[in-house]
């Protein structure tokens, strides 16, 4: 295309054409999740969030909640799923039912079981994180 000059001898710029593009939307996939095992989802349940846990959590070990049917194996098993950190050690605690009174009634507390994890020298899982 030929460009336009004035009297004087300047190059003038053509203006640019107005384009209509349509928007396209980039749709990007969200990262995949890692499939989580039944078992594993089954035998830890939640993380024991107390200020004694939070303190031992200094010390490399978290305690979880575990079902009542978890064995130190299978805890071992699920933690190292979950999180891919082999465990060094696995405490397993079942607390027992405590008794409560409900004015002349009597009840108790269901019982359950938790897990110390101890985890290797160097490794930390921050599992307070969200808690407020």
């Amino acid at each position: 295309m030929p460009k336009k000059t004035t009297t004087e001898g300047e190059v003038v710029a053509k203006p640019a054409k107005k384009t209509t593009k349509k928007a396209v939307a980039e749709v990007t996939a969200a990262p995949a999740l890692k499939s989580l095992s039944r078992f594993a989802t089954d035998t830890l349940l939640a993380p024991m969030v107390t200020e004694k846990t939070a303190m031992l959590s200094s010390s490399n070990v978290m305690v979880f909640r575990v079902s009542l049917s978890a064995t130190r194996v299978a805890v071992k098993q699920a933690f190292k799923e979950l999180y891919g950190v082999t465990p060094v050690k696995v405490n397993v605690i079942t607390v027992r039912p405590r008794a409560m009174h409900f004015g002349k009634s009597n009840g108790h507390l269901k019982s359950f079981k938790k897990a110390m994890i101890s985890l290797p020298v160097g490794t930390t899982i921050d599992v307070f994180a969200s808690v407020v």
